[in-house]
């Protein structure tokens, strides 16, 4: 089948230029764009399935979307209106003024034609830059912030910018009231979607989460979300726009952590799609022929787009600082800007060349993003870190699992005055809980997401008392990962688990069968009437018997050094 030898051919080329991107220290989408230009159609040619991979790209930023809206809680929403509702209309205004302007100066005196390269001048890449600030750990940071705030109006602008398109071009069926309708109907579309979503949604996932299915919960979060998405499409709005309304949605609920874990794996895999989509519209030629004019106009973007939104970003009250990085984030044009090129080439309103020259311009400033911002890191300045610190508890103790023994050790934990956050899969547990004031997390503690969320970083012990061995293997190798200075102790039911455990990073093991032994054996030497000293003794001397045994190298290899099995 032609689309499986095409995925194939994706694949494979997206591995290969993203191993040489990494070498070369630059970001991943670098490499998927040029992957894209090799195999592209005018490249080497070699995909045939252009509608099929495009597809695919499109549902990569779907969850791209989805995700950042699972991380957007109403608190960022009401934080940055102030930043959507007047510093992205006047990052618009003002880049379609001033690009428009320059156009119509020093190129063709048409003003229609002036307003469309102006307005796709305006827009900036939502995929390039969300995927670049959360790879940086920077989307929680006070520049991630304004950044994300300016491009959520940039993604409701295109609504207005696609239908003035027609009516720019001259054409009979451009209705300047349709621009009202649309934006009528989009307000009761919105109002009806985050109405379901307020009530009907988290009553949904909560069925579902109590299920305890992994696959179901999948399930139910991706069709929330392209329901949504279909919905806000359908509506007049972007697909993007409408997923990441329904991460939005979620995000209401304590089930938005393990979303955001489930999701990762399928929106990792898409994106690359996306970028390797953008490389394919590119056409070499174009650039070889007028490889000045190219670099001319991107890097006029570069100053004309940073210029502007530094100015706006620091007439809303921000720092110098922050406005040089929130310019740096956003100044490439963006992938609604092929949207409006295509409709513009569609209607006559651009020509051939005049397309693959704003194809290979937008390119260019989007493949010059990852560099710019890596430069501008390193311009000195004063003031806080640039990545607000999340906050949390540090020098605590991680609970996987709330059944008798977690609830035993989160009472111990209280008693002691140790902090602890727990981890439970249980929906119904996590509910109470929280009405209760406890600090627990819904998710699978299997996932980096969850662990995270946990703050595994700062934990000094992690205690995993789920009954599952499989669940408590995948924990403990994740964990000691990404932690390796944490204390791991971890509950198995059978002798035989011990030493698979502790070589994957445990550094106590307590087997539930052994526990049991040592009880029974203690409980009958006290109707022996032997002292507890004596006792204590002989469970020393038991304990280090069947340590040396389980460590033996007949049993299957040596124990990690420092580890143990439980104190008694």
């Amino acid at each position: 089948m032609d689309i499986v030898r095409d995925i194939l051919l994706v694949l494979a080329f997206a591995l290969g230029t993203s191993l040489a991107a990494h070498r070369l220290r630059v970001p991943n989408l670098v490499g998927f764009i040029v992957a894209g230009s090799i195999i592209g159609p005018y490249g080497l040619k070699l995909i045939h399935s252009v509608h099929e991979v495009e597809v695919l790209a499109e549902l990569g930023v779907v969850l791209l979307l989805f995700t950042i809206g699972l991380e957007f809680s109403p608190a960022h929403l009401r934080r940055l209106r102030r930043v959507a509702l007047l510093g992205g209309p006047a990052q618009i205004a003002l880049t379609v003024l001033l690009a428009g302007g320059l156009f119509y100066l020093f190129v063709s005196p048409n003003p229609p034609k002036a307003i469309l390269v102006g307005s796709m001048a305006a827009l900036s890449s939502t995929a390039i830059v969300l995927t670049l600030l959360q790879q940086r750990g920077e989307l929680e940071s006070p520049h991630g912030q304004i950044s994300l705030g300016i491009l959520i109006f940039q993604d409701l602008a295109i609504v207005p910018l696609m239908l003035l398109i027609p009516f720019l071009a001259g054409k009979n069926s451009a209705d300047p009231q349709a621009l009202g309708l649309v934006a009528l109907k989009s307000f009761l579309v919105l109002a009806m979607v985050y109405a379901l979503g307020r009530w009907g949604a988290p009553l949904f996932i909560e069925q579902v989460a109590r299920t305890r299915s992994r696959e179901l919960f999948v399930l139910a979060v991706i069709t929330f979300c392209l329901a949504v998405a279909w919905v806000t499409y359908r509506a007049g709005l972007s697909l993007s726009l409408g997923a990441f309304l329904a991460g939005f949605i979620l995000a209401r609920s304590e089930y938005n952590y393990q979303a955001v874990a489930n999701i990762l794996p399928f929106k990792d895999f898409l994106t690359c799609f996306f970028f390797i989509s953008i490389g394919m519209l590119f056409e070499p030629a174009s650039v070889l022929q007028t490889p000045g004019h190219i670099l001319g106009l991107a890097g006029l973007i570069f100053l004309l787009k940073g210029f502007i939104i530094y100015f706006v970003v620091r007439a809303l009250g921000y720092p110098s600082h922050t406005a040089l990085l929130v310019g740096t984030n956003l100044f490439q044009i963006g992938e609604f800007s092929f949207v409006l090129a295509q409709e513009a080439l569609k209607l006559d309103f651009l020509g051939p060349s005049e397309y693959q020259l704003m194809i290979a311009v937008t390119i260019l400033t989007m493949l010059l993003t990852p560099l710019v911002i890596a430069l501008a890191q390193r311009w000195p300045r004063k003031g806080a870190s640039l990545v607000r610190e999340r906050r949390g508890p540090e020098d605590h103790l991680i609970i996987v699992g709330f059944g008798l023994i977690g609830r035993t050790l989160r009472a111990a934990a209280k008693k002691a005055g140790i902090p602890y956050v727990i981890v439970e899969m249980n929906p119904e547990t996590v509910k109470r809980e929280k009405v209760r004031g406890e600090p627990i997390v819904f998710g699978d503690a299997s996932y980096e997401s969850i662990l995270h969320e946990a703050g595994l970083e700062k934990a000094r012990v992690m205690a995993v008392t789920i009954p599952d061995y499989q669940a408590a293997r995948r924990i403990v190798a994740l964990a000691r990962g990404l932690n390796p200075d944490l204390h791991l102790i971890v509950r198995t039911r059978y002798v035989a688990e011990i030493l698979p455990l502790l070589r994957l990073g445990a550094n106590e093991v307590v087997p539930e069968e052994l526990v049991a032994a040592f009880e029974i054996f203690a409980r009958t030497l006290r109707l022996y009437l032997l002292t507890e000293a004596e006792i204590q003794g002989l469970l020393r001397d038991l304990e280090q018997e069947n340590y040396q045994l389980f460590c033996h190298p007949g049993f299957d290899g040596s124990c990690p050094e420092g580890s143990k099995l439980h104190e008694t």
